[in-house]
């Protein structure tokens, strides 16, 4: 075992992996501190203390618009340094201004916040400290990322401990007042995160970052949904609770909700390490070791998470004891309840980045989506008909068994679109063509591409459930490496948020009125290209002119415009 550590030492990848584990491993640690000395302030200081971070845990995602991912995806894709600041200075844009609004609806509209928070008015005075803390964990989880994606991994898990483990536990050492421990917390995170960003930029901002702005939001914002999601899964039944049962039992299910987040830590570092290699190895063509590496992967996951659950769920009075003291028999069967999601969260945690960097389309978003709608469903049934509150405790773990075995799918489609590009003897490209009529030239003859046609209806944008069902069925068994649609108003939109296949679209010589308009130009901002007839459709977009490619009028030119552009919109043309 020691040998076989030492030898990994002297690999990066293997360096990165220790590092980045024993960064996590402190966080926990320092989590387990911040916690323990919450309880031993009493139990409604940890019943408050846990729903402020819960909040923190949902809200940032509004700030930060999918960036954080995005960020460690595009910079680890690029090795030019500067081009990777460009990516950092880009993403400032919009998450400096959110940070600051965020913290600005803090500090007017307390009673509110608090109402919805905390249901009552009575702690309307955490409400301004709170907002600094969704502001600055905001601005700090982007300077993590984006050392992360750079491969910086000694700065950036210094950086994570310093945030999450060391700041709030400093606070919690020097106030005994909760509300000056989360304006402490929430000025180390703002501290830590000026130390991430701001040396990036000593010979000062880069201009004219639009491109790299419209990368980060186009990737990011079909996310953003997700990431809301995946802060409401543990969030939104502890407001629930609160509102049916008071902040007692909210604060229960809500350290329930915290544990899993503990246990979850355990398979970050996984996750945090296989996003950028994965992304590095897809630009590489090794599809056949990332598969391998997967598979190893998915089993160890598998098995961490049935041993942790078990263990749990077995000495769950114990643990609890020696970690709270005399207050966890207050926590003890909620915890129970909420932690039976423990296996299907931790399968998520761990592989959920390969998701990210494999698929165009936010799968692990659309995932989150109807993990939390399923969620939704039981909070309207706790709210209609009087249950008790550990009804939102098993909600809340049910909708988690969906999303573990979700994500378990998933990944094992990418795994065999891994061994099916590993094991292809040739280099055809496959394309499926999206139409709303049957007949129509596609511009493929003679270019030895396997195409072939999906035709669906003209009003397919509204999104119609045997429409969607029928154009997944035909993606997975024709398995094209890209879609191209003939037409971006007519089933452009519906296209590109069905598919999980990149999407090209290509905008015709008639202006589109109406809903149509709208669409089409929804489209263009979401596709993987952009395929113009000539240059008059090309000033008709609303963005990306640049990015768009004008198709010659016929002949060899237009075939080979036409191929550059679908090869670069694949998986391996996008890594690359």
């Amino acid at each position: 075992m020691l040998h076989r550590l030492l030898a990994s030492l002297r690999t990066r990848q293997g360096r990165d992996h220790v590092l980045t584990y024993l960064g996590e491993g402190l966080v926990l640690a320092g989590t387990l501190v911040v916690y323990r000395l919450a309880a031993d302030a009493g139990r409604e200081e940890l019943d408050l203390y846990v729903v402020v971070r819960r909040t923190v845990s949902f809200a940032f995602p509004f700030v930060l618009l999918g960036s954080a991912v995005g960020i460690t995806r595009f910079v680890a894709m690029r090795g030019a340094e500067e081009e990777q600041r460009r990516y950092l200075a880009a993403s400032l844009g919009w998450v400096v201004p959110l940070a600051l609004l965020t913290l600005l609806a803090g500090l007017v509209w307390q009673a509110p916040l608090s109402w919805i928070v905390f249901g009552s008015g009575a702690q309307a005075h955490l409400v301004p400290p709170l907002a600094l803390m969704v502001a600055s964990v905001s601005l700090y989880g982007l300077g993590y990322s984006y050392l992360r994606g750079r491969g910086r991994l000694l700065a950036a898990n210094m950086a994570q401990v310093l945030a999450l483990a060391g700041s709030p536990w400093i606070a919690f050492l020097l106030f005994d007042d909760l509300e000056a421990v989360c304006w402490a917390t929430g000025a180390g995170w703002a501290l830590i995160a000026l130390a991430c960003i701001a040396p990036q930029f000593r010979a000062g901002l880069p201009r004219g970052v639009g491109r790299e702005r419209g990368d980060l939001l186009r990737y990011g914002m079909p996310r953003v949904p997700g990431d809301l999601a995946f802060g409401a899964l543990l969030t939104v039944p502890v407001y629930a609770v609160a509102r049916t049962h008071g902040l007692a039992a909210s604060g229960e299910v809500g350290f329930g909700a915290t544990l899993l987040n503990i246990t979850a830590a355990l398979f970050a570092p996984m996750s945090l390490v296989l996003l950028p290699t994965s992304a590095s190895q897809l630009a590489a063509g090794d599809h056949a070791g990332l598969s391998a590496r997967i598979a190893r992967l998915s089993r160890l996951t598998l098995l961490a998470s049935v041993a942790m659950t078990v263990a749990f769920e077995l000495a769950a009075g114990p643990i609890l004891e020696l970690y709270l003291g005399p207050t966890a028999r207050h926590y003890v069967d909620m915890s129970r309840i909420a932690f039976l999601g423990a296996l299907p969260f931790g399968v998520f945690i761990g592989l959920r980045s390969l998701l990210d960097a494999y698929y165009h389309t936010p799968r692990n978003g659309i995932n989150l989506t109807t993990a939390f709608l399923l969620l939704v469903l039981g909070s309207v049934f706790h709210f209609v008909v009087p249950t008790p509150a550990s009804l939102m405790a098993w909600m809340m773990a049910g909708a988690l068994g969906y999303l573990g075995w979700a994500t378990w799918r998933d990944v094992a489609h990418v795994r065999a679109e891994l061994d099916r590009h590993a094991a292809a003897v040739d280099n055809t490209l496959r394309v499926l063509v999206v139409r709303s009529t049957p007949h129509g030239p596609h511009g493929f003859e003679g270019t030895g591409v396997h195409v072939q046609e999906h035709i669906i209806g003209t009003r397919s944008w509204s999104l119609r459930s045997r429409d969607r069902w029928r154009l997944k069925r035909t993606l997975r068994a024709f398995r094209p490496d890209v879609v191209l649609v003939p037409d971006a108003d007519g089933p452009g939109l519906f296209t590109v948020l069905s598919s999980s296949v990149p999407v090209v679209i290509t905008f015709g010589e008639a202006p589109a009125r109406g809903v149509a308009r709208w669409t089409g130009q929804a489209a263009a901002f979401f596709g993987a290209g952009i395929l113009c007839v000539d240059e008059a459709a090309r000033e008709r977009l609303w963005w990306r002119r640049e990015e768009a490619r004008v198709l010659p009028a016929g002949g060899a030119e237009r075939s080979r415009v036409l191929m550059t552009v679908l090869r670069g919109a694949t998986i391996t043309g996008q890594a690359g």
